[in-house]
């Protein structure tokens, strides 16, 4: 797929994804990985479960804090800046990503566009956690000092004196003792080399950043791209299934149809011999033989035909021949021609015979006097593809001049062309100028 053009789906789904896409999982904490990345679903139910997890451990460090620790400034100057910053990551930039996904936007600009607002989301949590502690710390850091009186001084006891020089004595021990921690550091470090150091520092910040990618949606930009073809390979498999469905559907349709046309010809078939047979012996012979012809050539076809196998037209012809002969056998008025410049093509089972018995049965049984039926198959060029048009005209009653047929062997015929073929091939039917119909389907060249 060009990175130009739009995915496949035209609006991010917000249902499921397909069992071969994702992990079914049925957990709070793993539900969102069973919707697409980035979709409005997959956004509520990351944000619940992250949510939850860090609300459960806010509230445990709360209870621990104000269970053992005297002083709790620290509580609100640095741990609720980081749960703040922690919300923050896990909402904010997936939230702008979640947006941009329901633009449709091409694959290459809506992949920059995500990255951009995941770490646009990263920047402005960092952003609004360090201001929540800098606030935090200008109002509970500072430490207030006892406001002395000269008359205090005056009246000060030799005692805090003596407490307030071996106070200062102990600010200036660890005054040194940290110069001296510090000038230590700084031989070590120097002792190590540079690179060492930055492995060293790369190490300690390692799991602070495994974890900040993991909560700001880093690693699900990964899965993003990934689950992108995945699901466009599912999507195209689970297509590709529902042609073959909907032809396998057209095919059990077609032969529902033949089976239930086909006692109903026999009978009047049958109803014919018996009636001609004492008057008209050699006409009843004929119309015998050329029911055996018939049935002779239809007989496979309509075992295979909930198959996958396709017909020819030249069988599909020969059995047109031989069911015309039977019912001119039947019909003495009826006349016929087959006209065929293709020698032989691939042309599915049945519809041929199909178009023919409709011209029969709505065409030329209505009518009075002499009537015929044209079969001709030509090939032409068309939008860049050879295709085979096979024509069905009778000079019958005709359908009042529409051009379309509602018959159910009609809608049959035009179900089964779309499964197999989609857009490439067509049925119509026209009102000729001298009367009648034509029944026309055009369909891919193969042979």
């Amino acid at each position: 797929m060009s990175s130009n053009t739009h995915p496949i789906e035209s609006t991010i789904s917000e249902q499921a994804l397909p069992s071969e896409v994702s992990i079914q999982s049925d957990t709070w904490l793993n539900r969102y990985r069973n919707f697409p990345v980035f979709s409005k679903t997959w956004y509520r139910h990351r944000t619940i479960a992250f949510g939850g997890t860090l609300a459960v451990l806010l509230l445990m460090i709360a209870t621990i804090t104000f269970l053992t620790q005297d002083n709790i400034v620290d509580f609100f100057r640095w741990t609720i800046p980081f749960f703040v910053f922690g919300t923050g990551l896990f909402t904010i930039g997936q939230g702008m990503a979640v947006w941009v996904r329901q633009q449709n936007y091409g694959e290459r600009k809506e992949g920059v566009l995500i990255t951009s607002a995941l770490l646009a989301g990263l920047l402005l949590s960092m952003a609004i956690g360090v201001g929540l502690h800098g606030i935090a710390t200008e109002f509970l850091g500072k430490e207030k000092k006892p406001q002395v009186s000269q008359q205090s001084k005056v009246v000060a006891s030799p005692m805090s004196e003596a407490a307030m020089l071996k106070e200062q004595e102990r600010k200036r021990i660890l005054e040194e003792n940290e110069k001296i921690l510090k000038a230590a550091r700084a031989e070590r470090d120097k002792a190590r080399g540079p690179v060492f150091n930055m492995v060293i520092t790369a190490l300690a910040w390692f799991p602070m950043t495994i974890a900040g990618f993991y909560w700001g949606s880093f690693f699900d930009l990964l899965v993003y791209f990934r689950q992108r073809k995945r699901l466009a390979e599912a999507l195209r498999k689970q297509e590709l299934e529902r042609a073959q469905n909907a032809r396998r559907e057209a095919e059990l349709k077609l032969s529902v149809l033949v089976a239930q046309v086909e006692p109903h010809f026999l009978f009047n078939t049958l109803a014919g011999v018996r009636s001609a047979i004492l008057t008209e012996p050699l006409r009843a012979t004929a119309i015998v033989d050329h029911l055996v012809d018939y049935l002779r050539s239809t007989i496979p076809q309509m075992r295979g035909d909930g198959g996958t196998e396709q017909g020819h037209l030249a069988k599909q012809l020969e059995t047109a021949r031989a069911y015309l002969s039977l019912m001119q056998a039947r019909i003495p008025r009826l006349s016929f021609s087959i006209e065929s410049e293709v020698k032989d093509a691939v042309f599915p089972p049945l519809m041929l015979i199909s178009l023919v018995e409709n011209a029969i049965k709505h065409g030329i049984e209505p009518k009075i006097g002499p009537a015929k039926i044209t079969i001709t198959a030509r090939y032409f060029d068309a939008e860049d593809e050879e295709k085979l048009e096979v024509c069905v005209a009778d000079d019958g009653v005709g359908f009042g001049g529409t051009t379309s047929g509602t018959g159910i062997g009609l809608a049959n015929i035009r179900e089964r062309l779309e499964s197999m073929y989609g857009a490439r091939a067509s049925l119509t039917l026209k009102a000729r100028p001298e009367g009648g119909v034509a029944a026309i389907i055009v369909l891919p060249l193969m042979t």
